[in-house]
C-alpha cells in the first residue's frame, strides 16, 4: 500500500514551512513545493533530520505544466490524501496605485494557483482525502490596501466551497484557514508603505507598528503566529475533522467574528 503523502505549497519559508513542519509529525511523507529552491531545500533537509521521507519539487503554482509535474512527484513518493495551498503573495498598495500587473499576478498566484492545485488533487485522488486553503481575513475586511489581496482571498474561499461539495459523496474535505495578524514579510513591506504615507512613522519601530494594529483589530489583544495557523491545518487534515467540510475558520483572536 502507498504511503499517504501530504503536498504543502509556499513551503520554502514562512508560514508554509510551518505548516509543513507541523504535518511531519502526522505524516511519513511530505511533497513540499515553492519557486524558492535553496529555501525549499533548507527546510527540506531540517524536515528529514526529524525522520520524515521529504521530497520537493520546484513549482509556480500559477503554470499548469509545473502544477502537474508536482503530482507526478507526489505519485512517485506514494498516494497523495493531503493538501494544503499555503502559496500566496500580497502587497499591500493603496487602491488608487494598484496597477493592472498587480491585480493580475495577486490573482494568478492567490487564486488560480489554488484552483490548479486544487483541480489536480481532485483529478488524481479517490477517497478519503482532505484539502486546506489558506486565505486571509482581508478576504472579509476592506480598505484602501487590501483593494486587490482581499478579493483573491475571498475567491479561494469560494472555490474551496465548489470542491467540498464536489468530493463530499467521496470522502474528499475541503476547508479554508483565514489567519490573522501574523508578522511576516507582507506585513513588514506593508508598515514601509505606511512610512511612505506617513512621515510621523519614521522612527517607530516595525514591532512597535505592527503591535498598534494588533492593539486596533484583535479583540484578544495578541498576534497569532505560524504555529497557531499549523496546528488548525493539522486539525482539519486529521480524522477528528472527518465531518468538517466546507467551512472557513478565522485563527485571529477575535479580529473576524461571524
Amino acid at each position: 500500500m502507498s504511503a499517504p503523502v501530504a503536498i504543502v505549497t509556499g513551503a520554502a519559508a514562512g508560514l508554509g514551512a510551518a505548516i509543513a513542519e507541523r504535518l511531519a509529525e502526522d505524516f511519513g511523507t511530505l511533497l513540499l513545493l515553492d519557486i524558492e529552491e535553496a529555501a525549499l531545500a533548507d527546510t527540506a533537509a531540517r524536515l528529514e533530520s526529524l525522520g520524515v521521507a521529504v521530497h520537493t519539487a520546484r513549482c509556480d503554482v500559477r503554470r499548469e505544466g509545473d502544477v502537474k509535474n508536482a503530482f507526478d512527484v507526489a505519485a512517485s513518493a506514494g498516494s497523495p490524501t493531503a493538501l494544503v495551498n499555503g502559496a500566496g503573495i500580497g502587497v499591500f498598495t493603496p487602491f488608487l496605485e494598484i496597477t493592472e500587473d498587480q491585480w493580475d499576478n495577486t490573482f494568478a498566484v492567490n487564486t488560480k494557483g489554488s484552483f490548479l492545485m486544487c483541480r489536480e488533487f481532485v483529478s488524481r485522488t479517490e477517497g478519503p482525502a482532505a484539502i486546506v486553503n489558506i486565505a486571509s481575513i482581508g478576504a472579509r475586511l476592506g480598505g484602501d490596501m487590501l483593494a486587490h489581496y482581499g478579493p483573491s482571498k475571498a475567491a479561494v474561499i469560494e472555490m474551496s466551497h465548489s470542491v467540498a461539495r464536489i468530493g463530499a459523496t467521496r470522502g474528499l474535505r475541503s476547508n479554508t484557514v483565514m489567519p490573522g495578524l501574523i508578522l511576516t514579510d507582507m506585513w513588514l513591506r506593508t508598515i514601509k508603505e505606511l512610512r511612505r504615507r506617513d512621515p510621523s512613522l519614521t522612527d517607530v519601530s516595525d514591532a512597535d507598528v505592527f503591535d498598534s494594529f494588533v492593539a486596533q483589530m484583535v479583540p484578544m489583544g495578541r498576534a497569532q503566529t505560524p504555529g497557531d495557523i499549523a496546528e488548525m491545518v493539522a486539525f482539519l487534515l486529521s480524522d477528528k475533522a472527518r465531518n468538517v467540510t466546507g467551512q472557513t475558520i478565522a485563527v485571529d483572536g477575535g479580529a473576524v467574528m461571524t
